[in-house]
């Protein structure tokens, strides 16, 4: 979720915990500056848009990171609410931490919860990044009291139930049409659309990609994308390009191409399409002999480009070799 949106979770929580909504109110402050604190990994971005995205809703999203960020915040917050108490403060900044990590494992980027026991990025794939229904929701709760407030605080724990059964319906009207045929169904909610599911079918040849809206039949298939070879496949897999996109998306497609004796994978995230694309991708080419030319990471369009480190590429056996030994 965006950074806003988790900050105004953390208005809402401190609202719920019975905390004073004002900036001389130490706890709510503390709950408001740990819930958006986690985001704080955008400064990867001066490195550009490969450790950025490699490090998103890492170690600042998970456990370790949370507790290790609200004692940083407690020491800080310490310095200007005298009367705050260090231990209080760690308490509700941890309190608003937890809800910014609870909340982004509801989409489908999710976060590194286990990091660094597990590289996993865990995801519940139920909302989409910004949810204006969700907002709405919590801002009626913030600004209101008595029964309407009631009616808010109800409502928003509705959405999210109703959340869940929509992609419980969908993932059960896909399968009955589907599971036969193919042998994985993954389902996401749309980049755009409330009530829009995208899916992923898989089978041995094949992924592919569709839409569903929850209150139509219709099925929409968006594109059919055959796999390579899988003994190819695995050889890409293993590459820096394959090993940064594994981490970076658990569902991803790979296309190659050769011309001019040089021999293009391209490697596509399949979680987000929008306006007839796929958002993020990655690049890795190699010449007859295997040598790496180019190895790029291109997130939000194939025009946006970031290269992704190699090891030197004038190798002694051949590229695939070399990484599978590595392994």
């Amino acid at each position: 979720m965006d950074p806003i949106t988790h900050g105004i979770i953390g208005v809402a929580l401190s609202k719920v915990t019975g905390n004073e909504i004002s900036v001389s109110d130490a706890a709510t402050v503390a709950i408001v500056i740990g819930a958006v604190f986690p985001d704080i990994d955008i400064v990867f971005q001066k490195w550009g848009d490969c450790a950025y995205l490699k490090n998103h809703r890492g170690i600042t999203h998970s456990i370790i990171g949370l507790v290790a960020s609200s004692i940083f915040i407690a020491a800080l917050l310490n310095t200007f609410y005298g009367g705050g108490g260090f231990y209080s403060l760690a308490f509700w900044s941890l309190l608003g931490g937890i809800s910014h990590t609870f909340f982004d494992l509801f989409n489908s980027y999710g976060a590194k919860l286990l990091w660094p026991l597990f590289q996993k990025k865990f995801s519940l794939s139920l909302l989409v990044i910004f949810d204006p229904i969700f907002l709405g929701l919590i801002l009626g709760y913030i600004f209101t009291s008595g029964t309407t407030q009631t009616v808010f605080f109800v409502s928003f724990f509705v959405y999210l139930l109703s959340r869940v059964l929509m992609r419980f319906c969908v993932t059960k009207h896909l399968k009955k049409r589907f599971g036969q045929t193919y042998k994985k169904v993954c389902l996401l909610p749309a980049m755009t659309g409330l009530f829009r599911w995208h899916f992923i079918l898989e089978d041995d040849k094949s992924n592919i990609v569709g839409e569903k809206t929850v209150f139509r039949n219709n099925i929409k298939i968006i594109d059919k994308l055959d796999k390579i070879q899988e003994d190819i496949f695995r050889k890409v897999k293993v590459s820096n390009v394959g090993r940064f996109f594994a981490e970076f998306t658990p569902l991803f497609h790979v296309v190659s191409e050769t011309a001019d004796e040089i021999t293009r994978y391209v490697f596509i995230d399949m979680r987000y399409y929008i306006g007839n694309k796929f958002l993020h991708h990655a690049v890795l080419e190699v010449d007859k002999n295997d040598d790496v030319v180019t190895a790029s990471f291109n997130p939000y369009s194939m025009k946006r480009s970031s290269r992704i480190p190699v090891k030197p590429t004038k190798l002694k056996s051949t590229f695939f070799t070399k990484y599978i030994s590595q392994r």
